[in-house]
């Protein structure tokens, strides 16, 4: 029996097996036999084999619900499987086409982006060059503009100093004494005179002149009488320059000439401000009289005299009291108009005459000697503490 029970363990192991490499399991189940045992050479009766096909059958029933089971089992596996392996392949394929499509749409937004930025840089260079050319014509036109200001102004000043020569050559001319280069008809009618020979007739009376002209004469007469002492006293003056002179001054002003300027930096400009420019525009009101210091240091004042009937007293602007005004002033060429009083236009006007002629200075049309042109300083010095002071 125990040999027996080894075969049948045996054939079951092997039927097993061979069903995991695809066969049927127990399909020689009726064509399996059993050997005798060794030693034992007679078949037993009929009995025995009956009874041993019984139990084979015993243990066949309970082999083969397990078998089902596990084939039943294995079976389903593959179907799960192969379920999941389909699933998964059509998530994958969706996966791909979804990143192909997300690529494609990459690939066209990196070409809207390289566009957009080769259009944003031309457009910078083209923004770029034109304001480079706006701002390089802006700097030719203003280059310009300014030269053609300085050299009106520079002919503008001419003329004023040739207007002013001209004004000193016309008053200096009477009819008793005229300046022959003003009335060159005098000249020629005297070298015709000379040369007419001398007749022999007298000379007879034939009209007489009228009061006026005789007034006009004498007028002019003490007119050139006063410049003709003003001029005696200044060349005295001159003469004596060594002993009335600020020697200080004087050496200020030589060294301010061999390099002029117009900056209050310079010893001597700076000494002429304070002493006398800088209390000559002092005035109640401060912050306009400011103004009009800068403006007359940068020569963009203009007075005027006030047209109409101006008898009645007005307010002055720079001494905030009511006084006759005559006068008006305009700081710069946006500005309003500022009423001022006759003290305080004779102040303004002394201190442009002396600005007037440090420019003279400083653009070379002065061509005077040291002496002489600190002499008209020292005038001018004057004229600006006398107008101060009240007096015109």
């Amino acid at each position: 029996m125990a040999s027996m029970k080894q075969q049948f363990d045996k054939f079951i192991g092997g039927q097993l097996h061979s069903s995991t490499n695809g066969n049927h399991p127990f399909k020689d189940i009726f064509d399996y036999g059993l050997s005798p045992e060794e030693g034992d050479n007679d078949t037993g009766p009929v009995e025995l084999r009956h009874h041993r096909r019984g139990e084979l059958r015993h243990a066949m029933s309970e082999v083969l619900p397990n078998e089902v089971r596990l084939r039943k089992r294995s079976q389903t596996m593959a179907n799960v499987k192969e379920h999941a392996y389909g699933r998964l392949q059509e998530e994958l394929s969706k996966a791909q086409e979804e990143l192909k499509l997300k690529d494609e749409e990459c690939e066209k937004l990196l070409k809207v982006r390289d566009q957009m930025c080769e259009e944003l840089e031309e457009l910078t260079a083209s923004l770029f060059e034109e304001a480079n050319n706006m701002v390089q014509d802006a700097n030719i036109k203003r280059m310009h503009s300014e030269k053609r200001l300085i050299e009106a102004q520079q002919q503008i000043e001419v003329l004023q100093a040739e207007v002013v020569a001209l004004k000193q050559l016309v008053l200096t001319s009477t009819p008793s004494s005229p300046n022959k280069h003003l009335h060159p008809q005098i000249a020629a009618t005297m070298s015709m005179e000379k040369e007419k020979p001398k007749s022999s007739k007298p000379f007879w009376k034939t009209h007489r002149r009228s009061t006026s002209h005789h007034e006009f004469t004498k007028e002019a007469r003490q007119e050139v009488e006063a410049q003709q002492e003003a001029k005696a006293d200044r060349c005295k003056e001159l003469e004596d320059f060594d002993n009335w002179i600020d020697s200080t001054i004087y050496e200020e002003f030589v060294e301010w000439r061999r390099t002029p300027s117009l900056e209050l930096s310079t010893a001597f400009l700076n000494r002429m401000y304070v002493e006398d420019i800088g209390p000559c525009l002092n005035f109640s009101n401060v912050a306009l009289a400011e103004k009009v210091k800068s403006c007359v240091a940068s020569n963009s004042l203009t007075i005027e005299p006030i047209p109409g009937d101006s008898s009645y007293p007005r307010r002055c602007r720079l001494t905030e009291n009511n006084k006759l005004c005559n006068y008006k002033i305009k700081l710069g060429e946006n500005s309003d108009w500022y009423s001022i009083s006759q003290l305080c236009r004779n102040r303004i006007a002394a201190v442009c005459d002396f600005y007037t002629y440090i420019r003279y200075i400083y653009q070379g049309l002065v061509k005077s000697e040291d002496k002489e042109a600190f002499y008209e300083i020292v005038r001018l010095r004057k004229k600006m503490a006398l107008s101060r002071l009240g007096y015109s």
